[in-house]
């Protein structure tokens, strides 16, 4: 993303100012530079020296203002609360709810060498991806989650009944999409009895590749914990809205194969559980993209949508 608010330079004033703030004077040996990629927030990289545990190359990750002020450091606790759990997740140093300064929360994190490979690009990554999403499933999350609720957060605030209600209070805005709601309330299946670590947005852009291997797993705003089935079918959700207007049926059925063939490799597959969870993250698309988020409105994504939500639940979204 490119900040469309302020210029590089006036960041860097800004950003700089207040780090000598927070943590002493320091030499500037990289400068403040904008990086591509990334969906949700601003990312720039930077390098300072003499200051302990910042001499290594950082990130600054800013928020766009329409961001809740606490994103930055409700990211930062899941963050090191992966990496303890000895996750590939960059090590997040500072982080500040002041939109103030820059306009938006942020947060400084490590920099990690690698590159997000578009699917578009090389298909191969799919094999990757969903492994790396599999083994993630492997992680249980129950640990982390007394963690999360011991800093005073709900339970919430990252398990699936936090993103149902969400779903049912918002939806009652928009009647047009209230069956399927009620499809999903009715055919809820049950929990778990050991929840997995979800990353509740993977797909192969959130991952950074060097060697074959993946260095990092980026962009943790969707982190649950909860049915592995709730993960695998938000990642084939996505790809059937945004990917299945782009090939050829027999191409995009064999691409979605292999993603499911490479994560059943490694994880089982409760298959109703997947298609259920397939549903949810659509309709939730649907809902986003009448509260304004600019990718559920163009009308090829919305139609594939549409078509998906009839023929898996029988029934017809007017939109």
């Amino acid at each position: 993303m490119i900040n469309p608010d302020h210029p590089v330079d006036e960041i860097e004033t800004r950003f700089f100012n207040y780090l000598s703030e927070r943590i002493g004077d320091f030499t500037v040996t990289e400068h403040l530079e904008a990086m591509a990629g990334g969906n949700e927030a601003y990312l720039y990289r930077f390098r300072i020296s003499g200051i302990e545990n910042y001499d290594s190359r950082l990130v600054l990750r800013l928020f766009p203002s329409y961001n809740h002020e606490e994103t930055a450091n409700w990211q930062a606790m899941i963050h090191n609360l992966l990496r303890e759990e000895g996750l590939p997740v960059p090590k997040v140093y500072l982080t500040t709810s002041d939109t103030s300064i820059l306009g938006g929360s942020f947060l400084v994190m490590d920099y990690v060498e690698g590159e997000a490979i578009d699917p578009g690009d090389d298909p191969s990554v799919l094999v990757l991806t969903a492994k790396t999403q599999a083994m993630l499933h492997l992680k249980e999350g129950k640990k982390i989650s007394e963690k999360i609720i011991a800093q005073g957060h709900s339970a919430g605030s990252h398990n699936y009944d936090g993103r149902i209600n969400w779903l049912v209070n918002h939806a009652e805005e928009y009647p047009s999409i209230g069956a399927a709601v009620k499809w999903l309330i009715e055919n809820r299946p049950d929990e778990p009895e050991t929840p997995s670590v979800i990353h509740g947005d993977f797909h192969p852009m959130n991952l950074l590749v060097k060697d074959g291997e993946v260095n990092a797993i980026l962009d943790w705003s969707g982190f649950m914990v909860g049915d592995p089935m709730y993960g695998l079918g938000w990642t084939k959700a996505l790809f059937i809205a945004t990917g299945k207007h782009e090939l050829p049926e027999d191409v995009f059925n064999q691409l979605v194969q292999m993603y499911i063939d490479a994560y059943e490799s490694i994880h089982p597959i409760d298959y109703a559980k997947m298609d259920y969870y397939v549903v949810f993250r659509l309709v939730r698309a649907l809902l986003e993209g009448k509260e304004g988020q600019e990718v559920w409105t163009r009308p090829y994504i919305v139609k594939n949508i549409v078509k998906e939500i009839k023929e898996m639940t029988g029934i017809l979204v007017q939109i």
